[in-house]
């Protein structure tokens, strides 16, 4: 077996430390080109028992596989694969605490390459509806998501920063990480590698409405959070949506008047998610569709 330099592939939800590359993301990636290949071991510091791993072949259907002995191992050919980090049993903030690390990747023959392109990436941030969790039921969908969808409609490689139950203000239930630490880091004291991304889509407010907070907690909390938005991303559009359930609306609109960087999308009359928190896979193809048609 040749052992490869497993960074080339990494979608930007990964980040490197000395044991190897660690993430905490729902839908974090491993996209590749295989080039006579037959099988690929992708080594992992535990077993992880309890990680949902997905893979597809040439944007095909999406299999799910799992990690034994420490490693997954996957039978390919040639063609160009994407693998990614579906759920855990528990929740995101659990995930951030004990991250997912792989170690190493092993080819029996042929080789693999990275996936090449010029674009740009598009950043989604938000909550746990855009990690995709909750789609079917309990089952969490990246894969199914619309960052996703968007993304690949764009033909844009995707970086999500999406953890389950966070938001703007101390009312969120999770605040680890909180929504700043998120931007700059991928784990616990572990730097979120950065990519060049001239479009990032923020969805922000739902848990911070649903568990309490006043339109004064989160006018507080938005006004920190843009000026942390412009420094991260400060040569990309940066388009705010307004949470399927309409939370916040006039906060938003008073708030970005203070900067001219930002675009509000209202996205309340599109009847997302009126009878839960998370939106459905038909709602998030529906919400693809029509956030695709207000970014032209």
């Amino acid at each position: 077996m040749i052992i490869k330099d497993l960074e080339p592939f990494l979608s930007p939800e990964w980040g490197k430390t000395s044991a190897g590359f660690v993430t905490t993301q729902f839908g974090a990636a491993l996209d590749f080109e295989v080039h006579g290949a037959r099988e690929l071991i992708f080594n992992f510091e535990s077993n992880y028992l309890n990680i949902v791993v997905i893979w597809s072949a040439n944007n095909g259907i999406w299999q799910e596989t799992s990690i034994k002995n420490n490693a997954l191992k996957i039978a390919v050919s040639d063609g160009q694969y994407s693998i990614l980090i579906k759920s855990i049993d528990g929740n995101q903030m659990a995930l951030w605490l004990n991250p997912i690390t792989v170690v190493s990747l092993e080819v029996d023959e042929g080789d693999v390459l990275p996936v090449i392109t010029d674009a740009k990436y598009v950043t989604f941030i938000g909550d746990s509806i855009t990690a995709g969790e909750e789609m079917d039921g309990l089952n969490h969908h990246p894969e199914l998501s619309y960052p996703k969808l968007i993304a690949e409609a764009l033909d844009r490689p995707l970086a999500r920063i999406g953890y389950g139950g966070t938001g703007l203000t101390p009312s969120a239930p999770f605040q680890e990480p909180t929504a700043v630490e998120a931007l700059w880091h991928v784990a616990p004291n572990i730097e979120r590698h950065r990519v060049l991304s001239d479009l990032v889509i923020v969805n922000y407010g739902t848990n911070d409405l649903n568990y309490g907070a006043t339109e004064q907690d989160f006018c507080f909390g938005l006004r920190v959070y843009l000026l942390e938005l412009i420094k991260r991303f400060h040569d990309a559009k940066i388009v705010l949506l307004v949470p399927f359930n309409g939370a916040f609306k006039n906060v938003f609109e008073q708030e970005i008047q203070r900067f001219d960087r930002f675009v509000l999308v209202d996205t309340s009359p599109w009847q997302i998610s009126q009878r839960q928190v998370h939106p459905t896979i038909a709602e998030h193809a529906r919400v693809a569709q029509l956030l695709l048609g207000g970014l032209s």
